[in-house]
């Protein structure tokens, strides 16, 4: 079996606000990278086959694993790769069970560019900010992905471009790889919903982030997911 998988465009990945923070001048909202488990569907129906992949659900020490197997026909059997999901603040088991598959898929590589992303901060606006009934603030602006270029052999984006609603250019990583952004840096954590359970795996070394605090400090300063072993290294490096 040599498959090649795709990189993902995108039309393939969404954002979603991590964290909003407060700078001297003004709100920052720092935004994760995600795809859903319909692109990973119709990823493995393009490049093996509707009826070459299966997927199963198992309860291992009270978590759910997935495994997604696809079928080699030169070895006559199936091969198979698995992952633990995370419940979703939502819909607790339907979210455990999607998060699961979507990490079984990053196994097989769907998506795995995903883990370099850039670290995506915008300024809001003042009309993009309000204030929630706990007195803080809160955002209901929407970003897209306009544009983004992935080197294989760089292993990193070389473009990366968000947009609003608007149309308007928010984020600009350009094919110089030079990163355009607000250079200020945001001092005080004001409002961090917990991310979007597919982005708690650390970036570095790709293990679950089970504590909610550590990864709060890693999008805080880091601005994306990494584990308490892999930020002491980044700490002291």
């Amino acid at each position: 079996m040599n498959k090649e998988i795709p990189l993902l465009s995108a039309t393939d990945v969404e954002l979603r606000v991590a964290q909003i923070i407060q700078g001297k001048s003004g709100t920052f909202a720092i935004l994760l990278v995600y795809k859903n488990a319909r692109v990973d569907m119709r990823i493995l129906d393009e490049v093996f086959g509707a009826m070459n992949w299966q997927r199963k659900h198992d309860v291992i020490n009270d978590s759910l694993y997935c495994t997604v197997s696809i079928y080699d026909e030169e070895k006559k059997e199936w091969i198979s790769k698995q992952d633990v999901g995370v419940p979703s603040n939502s819909e607790a088991t339907k979210g455990e069970a999607s998060d699961a598959f979507k990490r079984a898929c990053f196994n097989w590589g769907i998506g795995r560019e995903l883990y370099c992303a850039p670290n995506i901060r915008i300024k809001l606006n003042d009309d993009e900010v309000a204030l929630g009934n706990n007195g803080k603030p809160k955002t209901y602006a929407k970003f897209f992905v306009e544009e983004m270029t992935f080197d294989k052999e760089l292993n990193k984006f070389t473009a990366f471009k968000v947009i609003d609603k608007d149309g308007e250019v928010r984020f600009n990583v350009n094919p110089n790889n030079k990163q355009i952004e607000h250079k200020t840096e945001p001092t005080k954590v004001i409002d961090a919903p917990p991310p979007y359970v597919s982005n708690n795996v650390c970036c570095q070394c790709h293990a679950t982030i089970k504590s909610s605090k550590v990864l709060e400090y890693a999008i805080s300063k880091f601005g994306k997911p990494v584990c308490y072993d892999c930020q002491r290294k980044m700490n002291a490096a």
